[in-house]
């Protein structure tokens, strides 16, 4: 698990891991893409053009898709639900959702272009799943999309390669939270008395810095002290104001994010395990959750790259081998919605709540049936679309020294 890839020098700026991934993902795959057009002669312009689309589409169809699927869960309860949804710095798209917008906005585009659809689709599909395998690495680096524990009874692994995430990870909270896992008590937040029910000191926490944990407490005594020594220096009132407005504001900001302190400072207030005399440092807390991970649990992240490239070298070798414009984009919404049904079972992120499966199920169910409808449609219509017609680049227009 690794969130973030490095930070951004003199802004300090951080890079997300699942947002590289994707650009990564998306960039290689326009290349690829265009570089199939130009092998069977169709406009790479039409394929760049298409990208774009297809990104604008995606992402936003992959947001919509994870905000209605977990609004109850994980918007309905923010303080702004709707800044909540439009904030994606820690990952949170459904590839169905993207994948189903983007395949709208690029046919739409397409048909506006009077292109062939049926080919374009072809040459952009292999693209989409070499894409897909770097989104399954940003997943990975993110830690979401884990798959379920893999130990036996007598607590042997059951598979060679099974992985652990770090403390406060998606996973080990829902594996605590599920009752397999058991973590000390330092790291267990519990208010006494109140209807809240008992969480993990979250791992942000314990990531900060001193100076972002206790800047703004020391902050707000800076500016206290300087209005008062102003004050008494007979500053001008207008100074004084502007003051006391940025430390009522730092006040506020301070209330807000108290709740959060308050359960660092609940957490050390349990005696420290080396010298009960004194209370747990924070440093003695981060070496505590450095010594507890999550469960060994499959890959399911690994089993979902290799599954998407595998699809991609599937799709170019029928693409290089077609006798029928259509069978390649075909073949993806047949293949993949069986593979994902498959995967859906090793993941244990997404709940069965869609009659008994998971969203993701429910979803491959109903492209499957539209990818048998679609290829007996491509079956019955001619093997060439009549719109495929070659791209001629046109011709360079000529420098002014040879036109003179």
């Amino acid at each position: 698990m690794y969130p973030e890839l490095f930070t951004i020098p003199f802004i300090d700026a951080p890079v997300k891991s699942y947002g590289a991934m994707l650009t990564l993902g998306f960039l290689t795959g326009v290349w690829l893409c265009m570089r199939r057009a130009e092998h069977v002669k169709a406009d790479p312009d039409i394929i760049l053009n298409v990208g774009f689309v297809s990104l604008l589409c995606g992402v936003g169809g992959g947001r919509l898709f994870f905000v209605l699927h977990y609004w109850e869960t994980s918007f309905a309860t923010q303080e702004n639900p709707l800044l909540a949804a439009l904030n994606m710095t820690s990952g949170g798209l459904e590839y169905y959702g993207g994948l189903i917008c983007a395949a709208i906005g690029t046919v739409t585009y397409l048909a506006l272009k009077r292109v062939s659809v049926r080919m374009y689709l072809d040459i952009l599909f292999p693209g989409a799943a070499w894409g897909l395998a770097f989104g399954r690495i940003g997943c990975l680096l993110n830690g979401c999309c884990w798959g379920g524990i893999c130990v036996a009874p007598n607590g042997q692994a059951t598979v060679p390669w099974g992985i652990t995430f770090p403390y406060g990870s998606p996973a080990e909270v829902r594996q605590w939270e599920n009752r397999q896992t058991t973590l000390p008590a330092e790291l267990i937040v519990s208010f006494p008395g109140r209807m809240s029910q008992p969480y993990l000191l979250p791992r942000t926490l314990l990531e900060m810095s001193p100076e972002e944990r206790d800047g703004l407490p020391a902050e707000i005594r800076q500016l206290q002290r300087d209005i008062k020594e102003a004050t008494s220096l007979g500053v001008e009132s207008k100074t004084i104001s502007a003051m006391e407005k940025e430390l009522k504001t730092n006040i506020e900001k301070l209330k807000r994010e108290g709740a959060r302190f308050d359960t660092l400072n609940g957490a050390r207030g349990f005696p420290s395990r080396s010298d009960p005399e004194r209370p747990t440092t924070i440093s003695e807390l981060e070496d505590l959750a450095h010594q507890h991970r999550s469960v060994l649990v499959h890959p399911a992240q690994i089993y979902a790259v290799i599954n998407a490239f595998l699809l991609s070298w599937l799709l170019l070798e029928i693409a290089n081998h077609r006798k029928r414009h259509g069978v390649v984009f075909g073949t993806m919404i047949l293949i993949y919605p069986i593979t994902r049904i498959l995967l859906e079972y090793v993941r244990v992120d997404n709940p069965h709540d869609s009659a008994g499966l998971t969203i993701s199920q429910a979803v491959s169910v109903g492209m499957f049936l539209f990818g048998v409808a679609y290829m007996i449609y491509i079956f019955k219509s001619p093997a060439r679309s009549p719109k495929a017609v070659p791209f001629i680049p046109p011709p360079p227009e000529p420098d002014d020294a040879e036109s003179t």
